[in-house]
Parts: structure tokens; sequence; C-alpha cells
């Protein structure tokens, strides 16, 4: 008898679970795939819109690198421009000093020859 129901339940399996279980997991691995072919997308649409960020902060980190360059090239042209003028000013420092000295000097040659003259006077009324 058990070797009777071995055909029958053989056949059975082939006919009517077989095909139920092969349309259970199609549908189920289907929509697995559908599902998966989903998030796929929406990931990938994910990293599409890191890209973009991406790209447009090196765009713009670009730009700042050159930016910095030319107000580095510019801080040099000033540094330079001040330079000069700190030249240019201790020049004419030692010009005004030189000036104010000789101002002095006429100042004190005035006073010596007035001096000068005084003790002519006094001279003149001693020998007198």
């Amino acid at each position: 008898m058990a070797d009777d129901l071995l055909p029958v339940l053989t056949r059975f399996h082939r006919e009517v679970l077989l095909p139920d279980v092969k349309r259970i997991v199609g549908e189920a691995v289907g929509e697995l795939r559908t599902e998966m072919n989903e998030r796929f997308v929406e990931v990938t649409g994910h990293f599409d819109a890191i890209y973009q960020r991406f790209d447009r902060l090196e765009t713009e980190y670009h730009m700042l690198v050159v930016g910095l360059k030319r107000v580095e090239e510019r801080l040099d042209r000033v540094e330079g421009r001040l330079d000069a003028m700190e030249q240019r000013l201790g020049t004419l420092e030692q010009k005004m000093e030189k000036m104010a000295l000789r101002s002095d000097l006429e100042a004190l040659k005035a006073r010596v020859d007035g001096l000068q003259s005084q003790i002519r006077i006094l001279e003149e009324r001693i020998s007198a």
C-alpha cells in the first residue's frame, strides 16, 4: 500500500503543490524585484543629488581659490606700496631733521653774532 501511495504523492506534488509553490515564490520574487528596483532608483536618485551638490561645492571651492589668489596679489601690491611709502617717509623725516638742525644752527649763529656785537660794545666802553 505504501508503494501505491508514492506515485500518487509524486504526481500530486508535481501537478498541484509544485505549480502553487512556483507561483507563490515567483510572485514573492517579482514583488521583491519590483521593490528592490524602486529602492535602487531611489538610492540612485540620492547619489545623483549628492554628486550635483559635490559639483556645486567643487565649483565654489575653485572660485574661492581664484578669488583668494586675487586678494593675495592685491595685498602684495599694497604691502609693496606701504614699504615704498615708509621709505619715503623715512627720507622725509631725515630731511626734516636736517632742516630743523639748520634752522637751529642759523638761530644760534644769529645769537652768537648778537652776543659778539654786545661784547664789542662792552669792550669799547671798557677801553674808553
